[in-house]
């Protein structure tokens, strides 16, 4: 019986696991002439954090510009990053964006003005973001607890044009 009551227990402490995850920053590093962008995290009340602002796209973006994405996992949440072997696959921006919608589209319904889903070349816009906190229901349950860094990289003929890097508090929580 004891035995009985202990799996019952730790089957519904395992499925009640939530993974919880915030924003820490987002930055652009490189491509202001290509995006402008004045994207910030920033406490929404006592317990959220939330993305706000705005994404200038300045230029179109057509099929010769690809997407590339790396992350970076710090377990102990002190900076110190090692690669991590998952990425976005590279592609052609147009391909990204329309797998992107097709994948996590209703995560990103809320923002204004984004590209219509098969739109290419994508012309310049302006993004608004309002309010959005972290959807953790698109990442993966197996994804480890700590610190995560993605940057996210445009290239033209090889050559870096904009770069982006996001990094993310992810920790296991009891959703009690």
């Amino acid at each position: 019986m004891l035995i009985v009551l202990f799996s019952f227990l730790l089957s519904v402490s395992i499925t009640l696991q939530v993974m919880q995850i915030d924003f820490e920053r987002l930055e652009q590093l490189a491509g202001f002439d290509i995006y402008n962008s004045s994207l910030r995290v920033r406490k929404y009340n006592r317990t959220a954090v939330a993305l706000n602002g705005t994404i200038h796209l300045m230029v179109p973006l057509n099929e010769s510009i690809m997407v590339t994405s790396d992350f970076f996992h710090s377990r102990l949440g002190n900076q110190q990053f090692n690669h991590y072997p998952v990425k976005f696959p590279t592609q052609q921006v147009c391909k990204f964006l329309e797998n992107f919608y097709t994948d996590y589209s209703e995560y990103v319904d809320d923002f204004e003005n984004l590209p219509a889903k098969g739109e290419c070349p994508i012309k310049p816009c302006k993004i608004d973001i309002l309010n959005k906190p972290f959807p953790a229901k698109a990442v993966p349950p197996f994804f480890p607890s700590g610190l995560w860094k993605a940057q996210i990289k445009l290239t033209l003929n090889d050559v870096e044009i904009s770069r982006f890097e996001l990094i993310t508090k992810a920790r296991n929580d009891l959703g009690i």
